[in-house]
């Protein structure tokens, strides 16, 4: 457990994962997969169960959580665009409709029913399956975004009072806040306190509730990034909940002191946003992989802590300057005691920042005899997940053949929603805390010879897997792996999809938060179901129908051990305040939404500007930024790609892209830019 410390200044090549394609709203928790042959009712009877519920709901573009401020010009765009030819003032004025590009005649017509799509005549048109509107002969014609998006506006926003002449916030304001708020802090927390702000997305026009999913995420993010044993949520210093403050200590983020030394962190790769970052091994250093990050002229070899290592890994970092924030960063010993929200979400939910945020190893054990992998050898060099976690599965397994002491229990099945073979999930306690549980999935490319589990329920060959743990705080850590046991960042595309993400790309992190949305997903065994009812197609001796049931145990104990690590899930989650059983999983809602496209008002307010403000900037800014204005607007990648040099160009303060010597602010200038990251500094 960490304590108060004394501050320092500042598959086979491919594999069978084990997710589902997941949608950003909650599963229930429902049995995953169901052989169809019945349900054990514990003393290995069958009872008929009828149709299978997997609890998979399929994504839908709509929860996506948009602000009405941002859907509103996207739906005129798409009215515009698709309906205004015939039904905008002055045209043809077909079925007496000349009003489409103004919203507030559709409700006053009826033509638009707020909270209801199905009820409002133009949503059933442009959505009806045969002689849509616009008519199949017609070039310009809305795609099945644009109609969901038409939809979400209906459902949500129309008729709705706007928040778009809310006062502006400025940065002086934010400022100002968080020192009052820091002169309420204990001297000893100073240097562990940090802030999220939401500040931007109330400047851009969002509503409370449309900013309440993002305070969830960010407590639910924040506790499932912890390696501590107690729950955190950030507190709220303003009284618009915008300003949110956490201690980085709660979730030991800070450094200890290891055998009279500081301890650093390293990360272990390149990571989404910065893959050109220069890696190089470091003899010195015996763990493979950690090595030295050159970024510019500065060396971030070495982090003092792991907020450090995320502010230099979000894009969105900036180092405020002026009286306010040098007092901030004075009392904090940090130049970044500020990371917006939603950005802070997007990095830190994507591995492999999320591994190394939690500290999770380049691979996992030695999971059958013969492996190559033997992760209880002498030296760094050996460690792998379960070695950290302190859980030996061979040894586990072994044990329960000797003893039937219930450390381990396992699941097969023929029927996965995950994959089109069969699955093996695994269940171990950790031997040091018996309210922590270990899962691991044995995922197959195949289901013949030793990958078809129901001859060969004991020996099987396997082609990866995910790895489900409990933190100790009672939320969930996560890993993919490939047949080599080998960590991965995203699943394959031609293995695994989730439907969720705009590229489908499955990333560990953010998907599996939104697959076990509320903690593990059940699941029937076939295997001992099988052997107790007579079914079994594999011909086993005495012993290997004894080392069955020793290691799958009945549905109903099964299912008993799976209650038990949902409800311990569930009780964190309300331990942070967050609601369970709601419509939405918070993280990766939020996560998608912060990957929409954003207007003028929106990237304005993420520079702390309002949007006449940069309106009269913009023309110094890239060329990808040109399309901004009169309701138009940019993909959040083009935005993110120029964030840095255009916040240096602005003034608004130091990034990566602002060039000089040191990480001091006072060692760089913040005026002039590298803007095309030739090494030399262009005039502005």
């Amino acid at each position: 457990m960490s304590t108060r410390r004394t501050a320092l200044p500042s598959l086979l090549t491919l594999t069978t994962l084990a997710l589902v394609a997941c949608s950003p709203v909650v599963l229930p928790a429902e049995t995953e997969t169901d052989s169809g042959s019945g349900t054990d009712a514990g003393d290995g009877t069958a009872e008929d169960t009828g149709a299978e519920d997997t609890g998979v709901v399929e994504p839908n573009p709509s929860d996506v959580p948009t602000a009405c401020i941002d859907l509103e010009p996207r739906v005129l765009a798409v009215f515009e665009a698709d309906c205004a030819k015939c039904h905008a003032k002055g045209s043809t004025a077909q079925a007496g409709i000349d009003y489409i590009l103004d919203l507030d005649a559709l409700i006053d017509k009826s033509k638009v029913i707020p909270g209801s799509a199905e009820e409002s005549r133009v949503y059933v048109r442009m959505a009806a399956a045969s002689s849509p509107m616009p008519p199949l002969t017609e070039m310009a014609r809305p795609s099945a975004a644009d109609i969901e998006s038409v939809a979400k506006w209906i459902n949500e926003c129309a008729g709705v009072q706007s928040c778009a002449e809310a006062p502006f916030i400025s940065r002086d304001q934010i400022l100002t806040r968080i020192n009052q708020d820091l002169s309420t802090v204990d001297l000893s927390a100073l240097p562990f306190t940090r802030y999220f702000t939401f500040t931007h997305l109330y400047n851009a026009g969002w509503c409370d509730a449309e900013i309440e999913p993002f305070r969830q995420a960010l407590a639910k993010l924040v506790n499932s990034l912890s390696q501590e044993t107690q729950i955190k949520a950030p507190v709220a210093i303003d009284p618009e909940r915008l300003i949110y403050r956490v201690d980085i200590s709660d979730y030991d983020w800070d450094a200890d002191d290891i055998n009279g030394a500081r301890e650093v962190f390293h990360l272990s790769k390149p990571t989404e946003y910065f893959p050109n970052d220069d890696f190089e091994d470091d003899p010195d250093d015996p763990r493979p992989f950690n090595a030295v990050l050159e970024l510019g002229n500065r060396s971030v070899r070495e982090y003092s802590d792991k907020w450090e290592m995320i502010a230099d890994q979000n894009p969105y970092t900036i180092e405020y300057l002026g009286d306010l924030a040098l007092n901030i960063k004075k009392q904090t010993l940090t130049n970044f005691p500020i990371m917006q929200g939603d950005a802070f979400i997007d990095v830190a939910s994507r591995s492999p920042l999320y591994y190394d945020i939690l500290g999770i190893p380049r691979r996992s054990a030695k999971l059958k005899e013969g492996d190559d992998q033997d992760c209880f050898g002498d030296g760094l060099d050996s460690e792998c997940l379960e070695e950290q976690l302190g859980i030996d599965i061979l040894k586990n397994i072994g044990d329960e053949f000797e003893k039937n002491d219930g450390v381990v229990a396992r699941a097969g099945f023929k029927k996965s929603d995950v994959s089109d073979f069969n699955r093996v999930i695994e269940r171990h306690l950790f031997t040091n805390a018996n309210n922590r549980s270990f899962w691991i999935s044995y995922d197959f490319a195949g289901q013949s010879g030793k990958q078809n589990i129901t001859v060969n329920p004991l020996d099987f060959d396997f082609d990866g897997g995910e790895a489900i743990f409990t933190l100790p705080n009672g939320f969930q850590g996560y890993m993919l792996t490939n047949a080599d046991g080998d960590r991965l960042d995203e699943g394959p595309l031609n293995i695994v999809q989730d439907e969720s993400q705009r590229d489908f790309l499955v990333r560990n992190g953010v998907s599996c938060m939104g697959c076990h949305s509320a903690g593990m997903i059940k699941a029937n065994d076939d295997i001992r179901y099988a052997l107790d009812n007579n079914m079994s197609e594999g011909n086993f001796d005495a012993k290997e129908r004894d080392q069955i049931r020793d290691l799958y145990p009945t549905r109903n104990e099964f299912d008993d051990l799976l209650e038990e690590d949902i409800r311990r899930f569930n009780d964190s989650m309300s331990l942070t305040g967050l609601p369970i059983g709601g419509d939405k999983e918070p993280v990766i809602t939020t996560f998608l939404s912060f990957d929409e496209n954003v207007g003028l008002r929106r990237v304005g307010a993420e520079f702390d500007l309002t949007e006449q403000d940069m309106v009269q900037v913009v023309g110094k800014l890239s060329d990808d930024l040109d399309d901004l204005g009169e309701g138009n607007t940019i993909q959040r990648r083009d935005f993110t790609n120029n964030f840095a040099v255009s916040a240096c160009i602005l003034k608004l303060g130091c990034t990566r892209a602002c060039p000089g010597e040191g990480e001091a602010a006072a060692d760089r200038d913040c005026t002039s830019v590298d803007v095309d990251g030739d090494g030399q500094v262009d005039e502005l």
